[in-house]
């Protein structure tokens, strides 16, 4: 009954007055001393020691003590109570970020006590024990942090949660139980989890490509994923939960294997849209093809809220996930169809090194630890490399695209053929045929002539005797 504020204790046993219940000791031990022990407690704005004595005071700041309500609305406001979700996203974003989301007016403010006291309702002094209560100091640790001895990382290390994980190949790709949750997590998005023991893990992913037939799209191109425009986690759901500091990216135009030499765009896994650039020909496998190429930054591409999709603040809180990927990519595109008949990839993930309190920046690749990679390669089979160099290389030559038979029209363009060189045989036999006849005809005309003027010598000469 204690635990629901349904008993509660009676404060005159203790020489006080009224009743006490644990709502209201949580509140008041909060902001103040502990009105049933005396001293102050270590999760308090007062930051108890071992023998209950205030390390606040202690660091020649004076003593906190906030009346109980006030104490409850730090801890449990809906916007920005500490003990809930939002409020301890919010707070960590301040810290880790240096400023506050873009809340006030859709503008920024700096993280300072000042912007803190405005938030919560309190002087400098507590929102200054509020910094150091929640993220510790060098002689201190916080609520939250990066060591065993911060009271979050504690708590997930001692239920076997560990910074890095290893495992196998097969537990990255298939999936593994997180220590933390006790859910299947998992790399890829395959039917079921890797020793999950058939536990789903969705419907997969719906793709819309166009087939080029209704217009206003280019053939193969990518027109939504699972009934959305955008990215999954670059879409207007994400932009709104951070307050837009994660914008979202359309995948609308990109290639699904074939390329129009302008504006092409590929989509990257589902890490990013990149542009593709051709700039150079060659020929693969005898076929013509356009040289091009598309490339994804490490530094500027951060894949955090990939990875963690919370749609919420988490996201963009600097440091909370702090993978960035960067990719290689090269295709060769058959130069008429604009199809791609080869290409190869090598995307790396890369960890930001730094200390999450100095990640609100972009990295350098000084920065960066690669941590994993993912090679592939494909090319056009010998077979159908062949077909497509008969079909596409050959059928463009003007004078033997017939010879490869591989449509009606090539059997009536043999017949045309045939039928020219026919007439070309007939023609030149016909040609030869009168030549002959005419020679035929010249000499029987001249045999005429001589056998009349034989005729005409003989009657002279008669005449003559």
């Amino acid at each position: 009954g204690w635990f629901n504020d349904s008993t509660s204790l009676p404060m005159v046993l203790l020489g006080g007055s009224g009743e006490m219940t644990a709502s209201l000791f949580v509140n008041t031990t909060f902001g103040a001393e502990d009105p049933l022990n005396g001293g102050y407690l270590s999760t308090s704005l007062n930051i108890g020691q071992e023998d209950g004595s205030s390390l606040w005071e202690l660091l020649g700041r004076d003593a906190i003590d906030l009346h109980p309500t006030l104490s409850g609305h730090i801890l449990y406001n809906e916007t920005t109570g500490l003990t809930t979700q939002g409020g301890a996203v919010l707070f960590l974003y301040g810290e880790l970020s240096g400023q506050t989301p873009p809340i006030f007016d859709g503008n920024s403010l700096p993280w300072n006590e000042t912007t803190i006291s405005t938030m919560y309702g309190v002087d400098e002094n507590v929102s200054s024990a509020m910094r150091l209560l929640m993220m510790g100091d060098p002689a201190k640790a916080g609520i939250y942090g990066t060591t065993a001895d911060a009271k979050v990382p504690g708590y997930l290390m001692s239920n076997g949660v560990m910074p890095y994980l290893t495992q196998s190949f097969n537990n990255w790709l298939l999936g593994w139980q997180d220590a933390a949750t006790g859910d299947w997590l998992s790399l890829e998005t395959n039917e079921t989890y890797y020793g999950s023991g058939g536990v789903a893990n969705g419907d997969g992913t719906n793709y819309t490509m166009c087939t080029g037939e209704a217009g206003g799209c280019d053939q193969g191109e990518t027109l939504a994923e699972d009934g959305s425009t955008y990215l999954s986690w670059r879409n207007e759901a994400m932009a709104t939960e951070t307050y837009g500091l994660i914008t979202p990216e359309s995948l609308v135009g990109t290639t699904g294997g074939f390329l129009t030499g302008s504006g092409d765009k590929v989509d990257v896994s589902g890490y990013a849209i990149a542009d593709i650039t051709c700039d150079g020909t060659s020929t693969v496998k005898g076929i013509p093809v356009d040289d091009c190429s598309a490339s994804v930054t490490a530094t500027e591409r951060n894949i955090q809220a990939n990875l963690l999709e919370t749609y919420t603040l988490l996201d963009a809180t600097p440091g909370a996930l702090p993978v960035y990927f960067g990719s290689e990519i090269t295709m060769q595109a058959e130069q008429l169809s604009g199809l791609i008949i080869a290409g190869e990839s090598s995307s790396t993930f890369y960890l930001d090194t730094r200390a999450h309190t100095s990640q609100a920046s972009a990295p350098s690749m000084s920065d960066l630890e690669p941590v994993f990679e993912i090679k592939s390669s494909s090319m056009i089979g010998d077979d159908d490399a062949e077909e497509m160099e008969s079909a596409i290389v050959q059928n463009q030559d003007m004078l033997s695209y017939w010879t490869n038979f591989d449509s009606w029209i090539d059997w009536v363009t043999l017949l045309f053929w045939v039928g020219g060189i026919a007439m070309i045989a007939m023609g030149m036999i016909g040609a030869g045929n009168a030549s002959t006849e005419s020679d035929s005809l010249a000499t029987a005309a001249a045999m005429e002539d001589a056998d009349d003027e034989a005729d005409s010598s003989d009657g002279g000469d008669e005449d003559a005797a």
